[in-house]
């Protein structure tokens, strides 16, 4: 089994994350802080930090959301 569990539990906190909030918040949010976000105060409007900070939801909720933010930041 290994690292499926852990892998089936970031997944399962991940999609309750995304689940309360709206995607164009979320999608705003991880673009952002990638750098990927064209800087328009139109779209920075709908960054909310607290996305990828647990979101009150408990302590590294949106594990995976860094993760990709961390990614989309190496490739760019």
């Amino acid at each position: 089994m290994g690292l499926l569990p852990l892998f089936l539990r970031a997944v399962a906190r991940l999609a309750a994350c995304l689940a309360s909030r709206p995607l164009p918040e979320t999608a705003a949010t991880v673009l952002f802080h990638a750098g990927a976000l064209p800087r328009d105060p139109a779209l920075e409007r709908l960054v909310c930090d607290d996305v990828l900070d647990g979101g009150g939801g408990g302590e590294g909720d949106c594990d995976i959301l860094r993760f990709v933010v961390g990614v989309m930041r190496s490739l760019g």
